[in-house]
């Protein structure tokens, strides 16, 4: 490969991950840069416009992950860009750093050359039972043994024996366990276009990369088509706040459907349903969507409408649903307030007017400062549901503040934290009157909706403003259109009317207990990590859990979702978790138990380097010499010091001794 190349690759996937070409490692993969499937999906097609070369999208997870490898797969000379991006010239220094990395990465081949040899010879694969408990080892094995280096890499940064070995114990396992749900979505792949079945791709663990299909749920609980059960923490992602096939909402539905659900004519329950939001959450006036990102869409358009500018701030980290223009992030280094599409198929124009800022940052506040007049809105999701532990309220106070100087709208995304975090959600949280609020989530009761309330003038764009029979009052305020076949569908009013009139007459005690039971699980997650060297940390903002991997071995952090399913939980990877109503005490102590089998399991298949020894007080008094010649002092999962001696079946792997608390 030539230096011109490398240098061409770097500067696009600087690019599309938001770095300068300077802090592009050649050697990293494109996951630990932070780069999605969706963004690789952009870097496969820009590949081939620029160079020519089709690369598969399963082979930037794979053999061409990295900047080096895939430039190897790319032809030496090719011409330069014929539009938009960067030509890619190396000057002097850039053709120096390039040749001193790819000369450390031929001595780093040839040194775990030799760590590769070793583990192949050292750690053949093994049959295990085909049951969950021994399909990866349990937390009975006691297989955590610190180590101070973590587990040898083959020379191209594949698996090593061990860590194949045991994916391929548990893919057998899991298979087995679900075979059901492997089955259907196989059989339905060519007709049906889901991207979830696709969601964590590798060609290393296949087999493993389907979705569980669910054929029951209720309360905290799901049960797969293989009859297994999960508690639910993904929750919907986040509308079962009551729990599955809540009673008072399931009785609504089904005294709905015995009067229909007709479109076109008004339902009486809708009314009822925008003025229980409206007492709740002390806006004006309310109306309906069928999903948040409808309601997002038009709170943007009313602010536009009402202000007569397009420009619009949000911040990075937000979501704000699946529509092109809010599907945008910063742009790369000195071009970060140059906004840019975040996925392949959005179009430069559509994200032209949106400007992307951090959140909570004061360099922020001296942006808007300088630019909040030129704004038609600033739109926030107040909680970010992947950041649920950064609560800028003095930014947020601030920000609305500068809105209101300016005649600018300010505009709460609250699809999620909305009636969860409190009744009065991130507004009354944070002490913030926001102009425009959009909901969705909890307010359904599992069913498709989204809501977007606002103040007056701004929510009158909608259809005019109120007026009355009998005088001469009569629409207002100017309009914009909004419509929808689906909207105000009588099945989502009627179980929105039911759970909003279940959370009004219970007040704010509600979420204020299910946040209080959140905050104690979080704590004994984290206790459990922190005892064990885990790198891994649970983040929350009331009953919003995100569970986020904070080591260095990326990529195989996948596992521990994988795990934690066949612990009987289920969650996502990458997305957030939430706490019903429904989850009980018990419910809760599995959660904990399972999170510390699936962490002891994770550093049992070397999936996650051994954490170095740190010893209990008083144990070098206690044990100033090693029981066993050439055991090592570590630590256990509940945060004991102890022995560990190396393991004759297993050279190069250590168990306990002892417990020394």
């Amino acid at each position: 490969m030539s230096a011109r190349t490398i240098a061409r690759v770097r500067a696009v996937v600087a690019e599309l991950a938001g770095f300068d070409p300077a802090d592009v490692p050649v050697a990293a993969s494109f996951v630990e840069l932070g780069m999605d499937s969706l963004q690789l999906t952009q870097l496969a097609a820009r590949v081939e416009r620029e160079f020519g070369t089709r690369i598969p999208f399963r082979d930037l997870l794979g053999p061409a992950r990295t900047v080096a490898s895939l430039a190897e797969r790319l032809p030496s000379e090719v011409a330069e860009v014929s539009s938009g991006g960067t030509t890619g010239h190396l000057s002097p220094v850039d053709t120096s750093l390039v040749a001193t990395l790819l000369s450390q990465l031929d001595v780093m081949r040839s040194q775990l050359d030799g760590f590769a040899d070793a583990a192949s010879r050292a750690e053949s694969p093994t049959t295990s039972p085909a049951s969950r408990s021994e399909s990866l080892p349990s937390r009975d094995a006691q297989s955590t043994a610190p180590r101070a280096t973590p587990p040898p890499a083959s020379s191209d940064g594949t698996l090593t024996a061990h860590q194949e070995a045991s994916i391929a114990r548990f893919s057998r396992a899991w298979n087995q366990r679900t075979a059901r749900s492997k089955a259907v979505i196989d059989r339905q792949r060519d007709v049906h276009a889901d991207p979830r079945t696709a969601a964590g791709w590798s060609e290393e663990w296949k087999d493993l990369v389907y979705p569980l299909v669910v054929e029951r749920s209720e309360g905290a609980y799901l049960w797969d088509v293989d009859g297994n059960r999960y508690i639910d923490l993904l929750n919907g992602f986040g509308p079962t706040f009551l729990g599955h096939s809540a009673p008072l909402v399931v009785e609504a539905l089904r005294d709905q459907l015995t009067r229909g659900y007709e479109l076109g004519p008004q339902t009486p329950l809708a009314g009822e349903a925008a003025r229980m939001i409206c007492e709740m959450t002390g806006l004006d006036r309310a109306a309906f969507t069928c999903t948040g990102s409808e309601a997002v869409q038009s709170a943007l358009r009313i602010a536009r409408t009402v202000t007569g500018r397009t420009r619009v701030a949000i911040f990075a980290g937000d979501y704000h649903g699946n529509f092109d223009e809010v599907l945008v992030r910063r742009g790369p280094g000195r071009h970060a307030m140059r906004s840019v599409p975040a996925v392949a198929g959005v179009p430069q124009r559509a994200v032209d007017d949106i400007v992307v800022l951090e959140f909570g940052a004061p360099e922020s506040l001296d942006w808007l400062r300088a630019n909040v007049a030129s704004l038609a809105a600033v739109m926030a999701e107040p909680i970010q549901t992947r950041n649920p532990h950064l609560r800028p309220r003095e930014f947020i106070q601030e920000i609305r503040r500068l809105t209101r100087e300016a005649d600018t709208v300010l505009i709460f995304d609250e699809v999620v934290t909305g009636f969860r975090l409190h009744a009065g959600g991130a507004q009354a949280y944070y002490g913030v009157e926001a102009d425009l609020v959009t909901y969705g989530k909890v307010v359904g009761g599992g069913l498709p909706i989204g809501v977007i309330a606002g103040r007056r003038p701004f929510i009158d764009v909608l259809d005019g403003g109120p007026w009355h029979f009998g005088d001469e009052s009569g629409p207002e305020q100017g309009l914009s259109f909004f419509a929808g076949t689906f909207i105000r569908h009588p099945l989502a009013i009627a179980a929105a009317h039911a759970t909003l009139s279940y959370l009004r007459d219970a007040g704010p005690a509600l979420q204020e207990g299910l946040n209080s039971r959140a905050a104690g699980l979080v704590d004994r997650l984290n206790a459990i990590a922190d005892a064990a060297q885990a790198p891994v940390h649970v983040y929350h903002c009331g009953s919003v859990l995100f569970f986020r991997c904070t080591g260095s071995s990326e990529r195989l952090n996948s596992f521990l979702w994988y795990l934690l399913r066949d612990e009987g939980v289920f969650l996502l990877e990458g997305y957030p978790s939430y706490l019903s109503l429904a989850h009980s005490d018990d419910d809760l102590a599995a959660i904990a138990a399972a999170f510390e089998r699936a962490i002891s399991r994770m550093y049992a298949s070397d999936f996650w380097p051994r954490p170095a020894a740190r010893p209990a007080a008083g144990v070098t008094e206690r044990f100033a010499e090693p029981p066993v010649p050439g055991a090592r002092l570590g630590q256990l999962p509940n945060g004991n010091a102890a022995w560990f001696v190396e393991d004759s079946a297993r050279p190069g792997h250590f168990v306990p001794w002892g417990d020394l608390a």
